[in-house]
């Protein structure tokens, strides 16, 4: 994981271009635990293991682990360690895959970084890429009315869109572009959704404070040949969105 120079305060007023430490730890070490790489039960890390796996300082690391505790996916035991929790239970509901994508959003967004990297090894798992497959994490600031309704990060194969950089991703619908530069469709994803609450970093980005009710978005999205094409993670606030679901 690469993790860009910032004070261990870990103040979000810094350039939007990037992410600060605690928040892309938090980002990680959430993947790890949703993707099963850690299971129900098993002590993550200690905070020096960690710091020394993220070159972070301890602070950052409190700062992450707290937030997931707050999250219900990590519990803290006095004089112990820090263990996962036990996931949520799941219900499924089956819809059109164009109904589920009908746009709440204005028809623009507010890029905030599309960068071609290696990605980690969560991220390489959870979308079964080839061994030294490149991907785009695109950022994206999302708005209804020109009111921040969702901070969306996506991440997609670089070998489906080369050169996404060059595109044109503030006035399109990310899927569009996909679909009408490098006639790419997808056709079906699945989403995961579950009430969450935000860190100091999405608070900041969707103008809300840290107690604001927010849904945490997970989708994977296929194409042809049933590979991922994109694995979006997404906060939509809650007193401006709510989920509707047609079941036939």
């Amino acid at each position: 994981m690469s993790l860009i120079p910032e004070s261990d305060s870990g103040d979000v007023t810094e350039e939007r271009s990037f992410a600060p430490r605690y928040h892309q730890v938090y980002q990680e070490l959430h993947l790890r635990i949703r993707s099963g790489r850690w299971l129900p039960g098993d002590p993550i890390p200690s905070e020096a293991e960690l710091c020394k796996l993220f070159g972070v300082s301890r602070g950052t690391i409190q700062r992450a682990v707290r937030d997931l505790v707050e999250q219900g996916l990590l519990r803290r035991e006095r004089g112990r360690a820090t263990y996962v929790c036990s996931p949520k239970l799941e219900g499924s509901v089956l819809a059109s895959y164009q109904d589920s994508i009908t746009r709440p959003h204005d028809a623009g967004a507010e890029v905030i970084r599309c960068d071609r990297v290696a990605p980690s090894e969560e991220i390489s798992r959870i979308m079964a890429l080839e061994p030294g497959e490149a991907v785009y994490e695109l950022e994206r600031l999302r708005f209804v009315r020109d009111v921040p309704l969702s901070l969306q990060l996506s991440y997609l194969p670089a070998s489906l869109c080369p050169n996404l950089e060059n595109c044109e991703l503030g006035d399109i619908h990310l899927h569009d572009v996909l679909q009408n530069e490098y006639n790419v469709s997808f056709l079906k994803a699945e989403e995961f959704v579950e009430p969450a609450r935000p860190d100091a970093y999405v608070a900041n980005l969707l103008r809300i404070n840290g107690d604001h009710p927010v849904f945490y978005v997970e989708r994977l999205s296929y194409v042809f040949g049933g590979r991922i094409g994109e694995f979006r993670r997404a906060y939509m606030r809650g007193d401006l969105y709510r989920l509707r679901i047609e079941l036939r």
